[in-house]
């Protein structure tokens, strides 16, 4: 469960160091050679293009990962299913969906758009949901999570580079978006 392809992440490395290339090559060819500012535009590219990658992921390779999460639970059998879906601004986003009439649960990132991962809820462990907690009462992180085989899968509900108090609306939902999946885990089981 939540397996990432390694070829597929290194892909989309591969293509963001390319295109960070391409402003730095105009730059070596129209600045003064004694200045030389090739290396710092490729600096500052690199930078710039890693912060919005999470951003231009989610919104390419996301509805890719729907499609999938489609496919896959229409062939798997998924019946009467829940679905849940983690498109936050400061996380890649995944789609998890909850079978109840076989007790399965189905997993699709954007890691991996093209890898339905499957999983019986029997064989879950240590189902919870929680968050972060930071100075003051407040938070940027709630997750909920679960272990498979050993291995943990934690995913957000709710990232923030700002501390966000407990009691904000935003963050009382994600709070209760985690609390409904370990709900409906724990009565699967």
């Amino acid at each position: 469960m939540k397996k990432y392809s390694f070829l597929f992440v290194l892909t989309e490395i591969i293509v963001l160091l390319v295109i960070s290339c391409i402003p730095t090559v105009f730059v070596a060819l129209y600045t003064d050679p004694a200045r030389n500012l090739a290396v710092p535009a490729q600096i500052l590219s690199m930078f710039t293009l890693f912060i919005i990658h999470i951003s231009l992921a989610n919104s390419i390779l996301f509805p890719l990962a729907k499609r999938t999460m489609r496919k896959g639970a229409d062939e798997e059998g998924f019946v009467s299913s829940h679905t849940f879906y983690n498109k936050q601004s400061n996380s890649c986003a995944s789609v998890l969906v909850i079978d109840e009439t076989h007790g399965r649960i189905a997993y699709v990132s954007v890691h991996n758009p093209f890898k339905f991962q499957t999983a019986d809820v029997k064989d879950l462990s240590d189902i919870r949901s929680d968050y972060k907690k930071g100075p003051v009462g407040g938070t940027r992180y709630v997750y909920y999570q679960f272990t498979y085989r050993n291995k943990r899968t934690r995913i957000p509900t709710f990232t923030a580079r700002n501390m966000h108090m407990t009691t904000s609306a935003i963050v009382r939902e994600a709070i209760a978006k985690a609390d409904k999946f370990r709900d409906v885990v724990q009565k699967l089981q």
